[in-house]
């Protein structure tokens, strides 16, 4: 029986890498974003690459339209969970400025979307005994970083989240994980805004490629709960 990786948050840089990763492996793809326009062309790379790959319209920060894409694709036998964090800086609070609403805003996006996903898929998986749930992290998580109040907050709550999946989970056949991002994600929105004009610094900038390389060792092995790729912030 093929298989399939539902990427929710699929997108031009990681989420192509993904797909192209799992689709090696003889997975098609279900991917899901916002527009048409960006889930036609991600169709037609794939395709061309001979990866077989369908386009779900659903934004993944709504918990009705996540479940209602989970029930428009079928059977999922691994899902990633990949939300875009908008452009560069948008929601982002250093620790003094943390309030109510911008809090939130992060754990909507990070945590609870998170959540919303993790609930749609597992009755199916855990009932076959079989499936993976795959998030995409942030190094925050792991080491906390001032300038990236909220977003610690949310990636760590997450961290916690899967690592308690992962533990529960695994005698019922179904694992969690995530890769932790530690490295700008080569042609991402946050590393075009960096490098548009000159910097005091070079920052550590990884393929998605690599990235999407250290989440299939994650599905493929089941040995840990996450991974870590780069090291920035440390």
């Amino acid at each position: 029986m093929i298989k399939t990786l539902a990427i929710f948050g699929a997108g031009p840089v990681l989420g192509l890498s993904l797909a192209r990763r799992f689709g090696r492996e003889g997975f098609r793809i279900a991917l899901v974003a916002r527009t048409t326009e960006n889930l036609d062309a991600l169709v037609a790379e794939l395709g061309r690459d001979g990866i077989e790959a369908n386009g779900f319209v659903a934004d993944v920060y709504e918990p009705a339209q996540i479940a209602s894409a989970v029930s428009e694709i079928g059977r999922i036998d691994a899902v990633a969970f990949n939300p875009g964090g908008g452009t560069m800086g948008e929601g982002i609070a250093p620790v003094l400025d943390v309030d109510p609403e911008n809090l939130r805003l992060v754990l909507d996006r990070f945590l609870v979307s998170a959540v919303a996903l993790v609930r749609a898929v597992l009755p199916a998986m855990t009932e076959r005994g079989d499936g993976a749930i795959l998030f995409t992290a942030g190094q925050s998580g792991l080491y906390p970083a001032p300038f990236l109040g909220n977003i610690g907050m949310a990636q760590a709550a997450l961290r916690n989240y899967f690592h308690n999946l992962n533990a529960v989970l695994a005698e019922k056949g179904v694992y969690a994980g995530a890769v932790n991002v530690g490295a700008l994600i080569e042609g991402s929105v946050p590393h075009q805004a960096l490098t548009a004009s000159p910097m005091d610094f070079e920052p550590e900038v990884i393929h998605p490629d690599v990235f999407a390389d250290a989440f299939w060792k994650l599905y493929e092995t089941r040995e840990a709960p996450e991974a870590l790729v780069g090291s920035f912030g440390r």
